[in-house]
């Protein structure tokens, strides 16, 4: 296992677009994320926030729901990973509370693999600036994924 200072963490749910709805930001006494390195992309996120953020949290613990956490470690300049997770326990403490959240990295995966797609878009009978369009357009889909 490694383990990773936790400098910014932001919840948002999944199956909600991020136009829809923006990430919430909790603020953060401390924090540790831990790759458990199985080969499964599985991660631990230990947060210790203010008291007040109890009943969100007991909310997503109750429900089972898993979430999108965005989470940033080491420092506040580094891109946050993406994370799906649930709430796996809450512990109360004298101001704050302890929050286990388990989950998988998700990764940005490429829809189309490009030989495929440019036989696809030459039998769709494209040539020249059409297909040099329609390629770039599609080439960049992306979709997320837990799987490595």
């Amino acid at each position: 296992m490694k383990t990773f200072k936790l400098v910014n963490l932001m919840m948002g749910q999944e199956g909600v677009s991020q136009d829809e709805v923006s990430p919430k930001e909790i603020p953060l006494e401390d924090g540790l994320v831990l790759n458990r390195e199985d080969g499964e992309n599985s991660w631990l996120i230990e947060a210790l926030v203010p008291k007040k953020y109890d009943s969100y949290f007991q909310k997503l613990l109750e429900a089972e729901t898993k979430e999108k956490v965005y989470v940033t470690i080491s420092k506040k300049t580094n891109t946050p990973a993406q994370i799906l997770a649930r709430v796996k326990t809450i512990v109360p403490l004298d101001d704050h509370i302890s929050v286990l959240l388990d989950g998988r990295l998700l990764t940005s995966r490429p829809i189309h693999d490009p030989e495929e797609l440019l036989q696809s878009l030459m039998e769709q009978g494209l040539t020249g600036e059409a297909l040099m369009k329609e390629f770039k357009l599609n080439i960049n889909q992306r979709k997320e994924t837990t799987k490595l």
